[in-house]
């Protein structure tokens, strides 16, 4: 996480006052895609030629019929202001990690060779968020390069059950004799 993006992350966190933060967790992954989707909205925000009046006007007018929050408005526009939209996945992220330490959120990624399904995905979960003593949120991903099983993340941690890291391992035993 960057300094740029925990700043303004931290910043946010301290002016939700009662506002939920997965609301406006939901309402800045929202704009996110938004700038992603529709190129001209980041041109236009990006242009210093145009006058922040006018950005202003624009952001408010989409954010509102999307039904952003309030505070994920104003944080919209000081991003703008300050002419930090470029940053804009990095202040996401940022306050993603700090909302799931506030609400005690280990997060989890999971790769396995084939698509997993829902009721594997919730199953994983559940005894994850039991052994860890915390709410867990399971991300799932395929890679058919593992063969088989799965590789578990938990932050810096990485768990290896797949085929590939079983030969991998079987590999590097039978080098060192």
């Amino acid at each position: 996480m960057s300094g740029v993006g925990k700043r303004y992350a931290e910043a946010l966190v301290l002016a939700l006052g009662e506002e939920r933060p997965d609301k406006v967790l939901e309402d800045l992954a929202s704009f996110g895609g938004w700038l992603k989707a529709i190129p001209e909205l980041r041109i236009t925000i990006e242009n210093p030629g145009i006058p922040f009046s006018r950005k202003a006007e624009i952001v408010r007018e989409v954010a509102k019929q999307a039904g952003f929050a309030e505070i994920s408005i104003r944080f919209v526009l000081l991003a703008v202001t300050n002419k930090r939209v470029r940053q804009w996945e990095e202040f996401v992220e940022a306050f993603r990690v700090l909302c799931d330490q506030r609400l005690g959120i280990q997060r989890a990624k999971v790769v396995s060779a084939r698509p997993m399904g829902e009721a594997r995905r919730a199953e994983l979960q559940s005894r994850l968020a039991e052994i860890l003593g915390k709410p867990v949120e399971v991300e799932t991903a395929v890679s058919e390069a593992l063969l088989g099983g799965l590789q578990l993340y938990l932050g810096s941690t990485v768990y290896d059950g797949s085929v590939v890291g079983a030969l991998k391992s079987l590999h590097e035993s039978l080098v060192k004799g």
